[in-house]
């Protein structure tokens, strides 16, 4: 993360869309589990935005660091919170604030499944190591969000922290993809708002879609289906949707904000999401469509939302977090 230079310019309400990405992946995830909260969606993402933030400290201080590495320790500090004991044989990292913070916190409501079976093992998971190759799930959206909140850095940074950050618990190259995807849809939110939507459809075929091998017959019947398809869509479908489960979560959650944001005033666009997403949604995907929507409005987009227990954790960590990027 060395690269980063002023040549990246941040709006100037980048700190209030940054507290509003925090406030949403709380509000979505609370939201879809109809208040229940805190959650596991909502702490893993926030204990991993932790990790990133101590590899941004240790850079500060002029040492070299492993975003990855330090993602996955605090990756086994959350899933001590949730188990209350680390993983049998696994490193056993030093306590951080947001430990600190968390302790005497009821137990967490429950989220992605993948999260805790991938964490319950003695070595880290990564792209080129993965423990569950075939895993691929919606809960690698809400933390490649998180991952978009670091500022002045290239897309492609942007996109293989968040990689190497679903590597952790997801193998799926697909599920890799779709959190590099996701991360990059949020960057350009947060960097341009309502400018930024024309591009999300974009990002999303580009980086989460990965063409299969066919021959040239089932290239013609793909094309007709394909050409059928676009008589059928509507603005909630942007392009073709990914056929893997974390892809088509982040499809269907960029269609569902891209179409919410038609209504100007927040809360309509907020209750607009959530009419689109359903009456029990994924919430995962919730959550990140959360999360986007106020990458857009920042914290009106939730300003509506009623006090969450995890509040005062999610004011420190925007704290720490401003404190150590703003200046980058």
């Amino acid at each position: 993360m060395s690269e980063s230079t002023d040549q990246y310019a941040l709006p100037a309400d980048f700190s209030d869309r940054v507290f509003g990405v925090l406030l949403a992946a709380a509000d979505g995830a609370a939201h879809a589990r109809d208040a229940q909260e805190p959650g596991e969606t909502e702490t893993l993402a926030l204990y991993l935005l932790d990790g990133l933030l101590e590899a941004l400290e240790w850079a500060h201080d002029g040492v070299a660091s492993d975003e990855a590495a330090c993602m996955w320790l605090a990756a086994l500090r959350w899933y001590k919170l949730v188990n209350k004991s680390f993983p049998e044989g696994a490193p056993e990292p030093q306590p951080r604030w947001i430990d600190e913070a968390f302790a005497g916190a009821p137990a967490l409501a429950p989220g992605d499944s993948q999260n805790l079976l991938a964490l319950d093992n003695r070595d880290m998971a990564s792209v080129g190591r993965p423990l569950f190759p075939q895993a691929d799930t919606t809960g690698v959206l809400t933390r490649a969000a998180f991952v978009a909140l670091l500022p002045r850095v290239n897309e492609a940074t942007t996109a293989k922290i968040a990689t190497d950050a679903a590597a952790l618990t997801h193998g799926a190259p697909s599920a890799h993809r779709a959190a590099g995807a996701a991360a990059l849809v949020v960057r350009a939110a947060l960097e341009s708002g309502t400018g930024s939507v024309d591009r999300w459809a974009a990002l999303v075929q580009e980086f989460a879609i990965e063409e299969p091998a066919h021959d040239e017959a089932e290239a013609t019947e793909a094309d007709t289906d394909a050409s059928d398809t676009d008589e059928q869509r509507t603005d909630e479908t942007p392009g073709r949707e990914p056929e893997n489960t974390a892809g088509a979560g982040l499809f269907r959650a960029v269609g569902y904000v891209r179409n919410a944001l038609a209504h100007t005033e927040p809360k309509a666009a907020y209750d607009a999401l959530f009419e689109a997403l359903g009456e029990e949604p994924d919430v995962e995907t919730a959550a990140f469509a959360t999360t986007l929507l106020a990458a857009v409005q920042g914290t009106d987009a939730v300003a509506h939302r009623p006090a969450s227990e995890i509040d005062p954790i999610l004011d420190a960590m925007h704290e720490r977090w401003m404190a150590l990027t703003a200046g980058q």
